[in-house]
């Protein structure tokens, strides 16, 4: 199957939680096998649990192992950036527009 140019842009809003990841998790599977770049935007997330951030972090293992840019875009929330800290994870590192800036640096 050829994969489209054009970004997929994916977006999360509201809980991102155990109840949603199955979804979340298959819709992101999705969108590697049809696009060679997959966004995140998580701006619309107001809760998220460890199962939501376990899948954005497969899911860039994913990615890489299929060859295909996935990269978190938009702002993320602080919330939701003060729980993943917490956890021991930062989803900054992984937000595009921080990347190109640390590119363009």
């Amino acid at each position: 199957m050829k994969k489209n140019d054009e970004p997929k842009l994916i977006k999360w809003v509201g809980e991102a939680g155990i109840e949603e990841a199955a979804s979340e998790k298959a819709e992101l599977l999705e969108a590697f096998e049809t696009a060679k770049d997959v966004q995140l935007d998580i701006s619309g997330v107001d809760d998220i649990d460890v199962s939501a951030i376990q899948v954005i972090i497969a899911s860039f293992l994913e990615a890489e192992k299929r060859g295909v840019s996935f990269s978190i875009t938009g702002e993320i929330p602080e919330v939701i950036e003060k729980f993943c800290k917490s956890c021991g994870v930062s989803l900054s590192e992984f937000n595009s527009k921080k990347s190109k800036e640390v590119k363009n640096a």
